[in-house]
């Protein structure tokens, strides 16, 4: 699979599209154009209500993560510094 954009670079909050992670694949996330140490994205699942929980966190000290678990996910920039997220 060919990198993808979830998140374009920048430093207010906003959130993904959905990203669905079928049983038995995984989906690769990592932040990009980072500046400065405190950027946060924060990795959500939805539940069967269709509410966004927070499951992990994506930032400069753990930078990327691969999802494993199948679901439907979203991913939220908080406000604040500046970065994006893609796929990989």
């Amino acid at each position: 699979m060919a990198a993808a954009q979830l998140i374009a670079t920048g430093d207010t909050a906003t959130s993904s599209s959905d990203q669905t992670v079928a049983d038995g694949s995984t989906l690769t996330v990592a932040l990009k154009g980072v500046t400065g140490s405190q950027a946060r994205v924060l990795i959500e699942l939805k539940d069967d209500g269709g509410t966004y929980n927070v499951v992990g966190e994506l930032n400069s000290l753990q930078p990327a993560t691969v999802i494993a678990a199948p679901g439907v996910y979203r991913l939220t920039r908080v406000a604040g510094a500046t970065c994006g997220v893609y796929s990989g």
